[in-house]
Order: structure tokens, then sequence, then C-alpha cells
């Protein structure tokens, strides 16, 4: 009996604010669900709108045989035997004997030429539009010079095994591609489906 006495107590002092805190609530509920259920209004067009896409880009090969050794993955990892670990493989990675060729993908401007202790020697291809394409684990014998304006096919580097996180993958090229600083799929731009 002292139990509902108490509860009944409570109810008594409390119940106006507890029924008004209860009913607020409930609107707010009701007032979210609304308004995450409304239809956007209909936008009409003009007759003659013509919507505008981007110019389709297909690059040359890098190499002259494509062996395809690792191939580009942005979230599902891969197992990096150099590094003993798995991670997402930003590139495209192809096998080839040291000294092969690499080519330019496309007519663009050189605008580096440099080495990294991870991806080695490295060419860095500006090819417009916010596009660079970077060659990496090329030998130290480059062909080219920041600044150097190139045309598609031009021998821009040599293959070599100079990517020291990739060591133990062989010779190979590590191709990347970047678009408005993003790094995106070199697949978007190579047509490797005949390799």
């Amino acid at each position: 009996m002292e139990t509902y006495s108490s509860v009944k107590e409570f109810f008594k002092q409390y119940g106006l604010i507890l029924g008004v805190g209860v009913s607020v609530l409930l609107v707010i509920t009701i007032l979210t669900i609304a308004i995450s259920h409304k239809t956007p209004p209909t936008v009409e067009r003009e007759q003659d709108f013509v919507p505008v896409s981007s110019p389709i880009i297909t690059f040359s090969e890098p190499v002259s045989e494509i062996t395809l050794l690792k191939d580009y993955s942005n979230s599902a990892l891969q197992y990096n035997t150099t590094l003993k670990l798995w991670q997402a493989h930003k590139a495209i990675d192809f096998s080839a004997a040291e000294g092969t060729e690499v080519y330019a993908v496309m007519d663009g401007k050189v605008v580096e030429v440099t080495y990294n202790y991870l991806l080695g020697h490295i060419v860095k291809l500006d090819v417009g539009g916010g596009m660079v394409v970077v060659y990496a684990s090329l030998s130290k014998d480059i062909p080219v010079s920041t600044g150097d304006q190139v045309k598609k096919g031009r021998v821009i580097g040599y293959v070599g095994n100079t990517a020291k996180s990739e060591a133990s993958d062989g010779p190979h090229l590590h191709l990347e591609v970047w678009l408005d600083d993003e790094n995106v799929d070199p697949n978007l731009y190579l047509d490797l489906a005949q390799k």
C-alpha cells in the first residue's frame, strides 16, 4: 500500500510535466516522420535540354605485352608479400622483364621525375583535364625530364624493380591514375578485357 501511495504522490506532483513532455515528444516524432516522407517537388525541364557528358578517354597500353600481376582494388584487400600485410592496391601492376619499354598512355606533360623509397623511380605525366598518370617501379634510366611534352606511345621509362614496398613481386610497372587529386581505377581508361 505504501508503494501505491508513493507512486500516486509522484504522479500528483510531476504528472503535468510528464504529460507535457510525452506530448512534445509525440509531436516531434510525427513531424519528423512526415518531413522525411515528403516527396520532392517535380522540376519541369525545357524540351531542348541536352545533358552534358564528359569525353571518353582511352589510354594506349603502357607496355607492349600486358601481363597483369596485381589489379586495382579500392577496398578489397590484397596480400602484399613484401610487407607481409593485407592492403588495398590502388594501382595496376604489370609484370614485365626488367628493361621493358614503358610508354606514355596519352599525350601529356611530364610534371615530375623523382625517386621514392616505397614506389621506386617515378614519372608523373599530366594528360590534361585534371588527370595525372603515375608510372612507378621504373629503372633508374629515365629518358624524359620534368617539363617535357610527350606524345602517346613515346618511351618514358623502363620496367624496373625499384619499388621497395613491392620488391618481392619482381620487375613490374606500377601504374596509378589520379583525377582531380583523387586516386581512381586505371581500368576505367584501359581496355584490358582481351588480355
